[in-house]
């Protein structure tokens, strides 16, 4: 075999093996890209698609399901997007479900994301125009990250400040982290609500035992057989003590008539219009009174010293002694009749 045919045959090699490459290179990214698969064609419409191109990936539940067909303008300034959605995946499609534009991380390709839809609305058919989310803005997100990123300074600031000052004793936490004998004051505070928390629960058990006490009472006054329920449900007791109350008042009303009575006698005595007030206010008739009694007193006497007399008397002695003989008897008689 001369060099020229082996030249040839070389390259006749070459050829052959680039072909193969090209044709399952094709195929790969065709299957990659589901270009050779079976395709559902659906459609969305986006006010601003934020740099979204053909060719681009659809994704659902985090799995790839097709490709962006085209994007073109739709009426005044909208976009509408067509997309191939590979046929197995469409029993897991609802006719309601929504589509909305993302990104392959902060700064990737943008894709679209197919979410949502309920098993009542059924699988898409194909044609159908899905209802569509729209997404941050990749200004709107930068100029958002840049206020928390601002925001995020001021606050380590703020906390690097406050640190500065609770190391530097400034302030009432500082105080309290330098300063022992505020710290001390503080857990004798502290251990002083302890004992107020306990003192109120002990307040609160308290009136819990006098509520139960009320209860046990009214249900005591509702107890038959007892004065305080008899006062509270019998109609006649209640009545007896109300007719009680009245004779208690009545005899209150004559008492204090009986005592306004007696006061009137004590003015009467007072005066030196009657006898009594006479006797109690007037010296010369109690004298007079006086010396009368003391008279009759005297007289009296005598009269039993001649009583006295006529008895040793022998012409009365013997009627004394008969007298006395009788008094004895009877005084006999009677002992005897008690005794009996």
């Amino acid at each position: 075999m001369n060099s020229k045919n082996k030249h040839a045959i070389t390259v006749g090699f070459f050829i052959f093996l680039g072909t193969v490459i090209l044709v399952v290179g094709i195929f790969t990214l065709g299957g990659q890209k589901k270009t050779f698969s079976p395709m559902l064609h659906v459609k969305a419409i986006f006010n601003n698609v934020n740099g979204l191109q053909k060719g681009n990936n659809v994704w659902f539940s985090g799995v790839k399901i097709g490709t962006v067909k085209s994007v073109g303008f739709y009426g005044t300034s909208q976009v509408e997007v067509t997309i191939n959605i590979d046929r197995n995946a469409r029993e897991y499609i609802r006719k309601d479900a929504h589509a909305k534009i993302s990104s392959e991380g902060l700064i990737g390709n943008k894709l679209i994301v197919l979410s949502g839809g309920t098993p009542q609305a059924g699988p898409i058919e194909g044609g159908e125009t899905l209802a569509t989310d729209e997404a941050m803005n990749p200004e709107e997100l930068m100029t958002t990250l840049q206020t928390n990123n601002k925001n995020l300074v001021d606050i380590t600031t703020d906390f690097k400040l406050l640190s500065r000052r609770l190391v530097e004793g400034q302030g009432s936490m500082g105080a309290l982290l330098k300063d022992d004998n505020l710290y001390k004051d503080l857990q004798k505070t502290m251990a002083t609500l302890r004992t107020t928390a306990a003192n109120l629960q002990v307040a609160a058990h308290n009136s819990q035992q006098l509520t139960s006490s009320i209860a046990d009472y009214t249900a005591q006054l509702n107890k038959p057989g007892t004065l305080a329920g008899d006062l509270v449900t019998d109609t006649v007791v209640m009545a007896n003590l109300r007719t009680s109350v009245e004779q208690v008042n009545l005899a209150t009303a004559q008492a204090n008539a009986f005592v306004h009575s007696l006061r009137n006698a004590g003015k009467k005595l007072d005066e030196a219009d009657n006898a009594a007030g006479l006797l109690l206010n007037d010296e010369q008739v109690a004298d007079e009174l006086r010396n009368t009694l003391e008279n009759i007193n005297s007289s009296s006497k005598k009269l039993d010293e001649n009583m006295e007399a006529l008895q040793h008397n022998f012409l009365l002695r013997g009627f004394f002694k008969r007298k006395a003989r009788q008094e004895a008897k009877a005084a006999r008689d009677s002992a005897r009749a008690q005794k009996k």
